[in-house]
Order: structure tokens, then sequence, then C-alpha cells
């Protein structure tokens, strides 16, 4: 149901990724993203980025979807500006989760989704994914 990436460099690990699958909707989560502090801004994130979603080509997946926090920070703003550097497609709807005081906006990658399917897609339906994987993971894999 999820995996752990590791990319290194000279053995070193500098990036990592935790992903969730749900199969049955042919998505794949990626929960978290992260590339050590002195190795940002040097192509890695976008390899590793990369890397995923031609697994989840191979995998047959019809899309990566991601969450990013959605409040007007500098930081915040380069994370989704990243994302979409990759690829990937920003949604207008904020989600609040309650156990969370961060606001969220859901990003997908579309694999194998029409340009007619892409203007179907919205952040409601890529959160009842995301929230989905979460119980999964948190109830021992059963709903």
């Amino acid at each position: 149901m999820a995996e752990l990436h590791v990319g290194y460099s000279d053995s070193v690990p500098v990036a990592m990724a935790l992903t969730g699958r749900l199969s049955s909707e042919q998505v794949m989560i990626i929960d978290y993203l992260t590339v050590t502090a002195g190795k940002r801004n040097r192509g890695l994130g976008r390899f590793f980025v990369d890397y995923l979603v031609k697994k989840s080509m191979i995998e047959d997946y019809n899309k990566v979807i991601i969450e990013v926090e959605s409040e007007e920070t500098k930081e915040n703003k380069a994370r989704i500006q990243f994302w979409k550097n990759c690829g990937f497609l920003f949604t207008d709807y904020i989600h609040h989760y309650i156990w969370v005081p961060e606001p969220y906006h859901a990003m997908y990658y579309p694999i194998s989704i029409s340009s007619a399917e892409q203007n179907k897609v919205t952040g409601e339906e890529l959160f009842t994914y995301i929230n989905k994987f979460h119980r999964l993971c948190f109830r021992g894999g059963k709903e």
C-alpha cells in the first residue's frame, strides 16, 4: 500500500519520498517528498519526481496526486511552482483537515487522462483519494 523511496549520492541518502497506492482507482499518491537542504536546487527533486511518475506509468496508474500547503507564504508558493514545473496541475479547491491547522490544495499529474477529462478533475475528488489512503494507512489497510 505504501513505499519508501530513497535517492542516494555517493552512498549518502539525499532524497526520499513516501508514496501510496490506490490500485482500484489507478492512483499513486506522493504523500511526502524531500531533498536534503544542501542538495536542493540541483535538479534532484525533479529527477526524483520523474522517477516516480515513470514508475506510476509502468504500474498502469492514470494519475499521480500530491497535496501542498495553500497558505500564501514564499515557501509554499515555491513548492507549488516546483510541482507545476514537474508537470502537475493545480486545483482551486482548498481542503481543511480537522487535525492540522494548515489548509491544502491538491495537484495531480495526468498520465492517461485526456485534455477534456483533465477539466473535470476536481480538488474534492483528489482529496477523496488522499483521505482514503490516509484512512487505510492508519487502520492497518482496512476501511
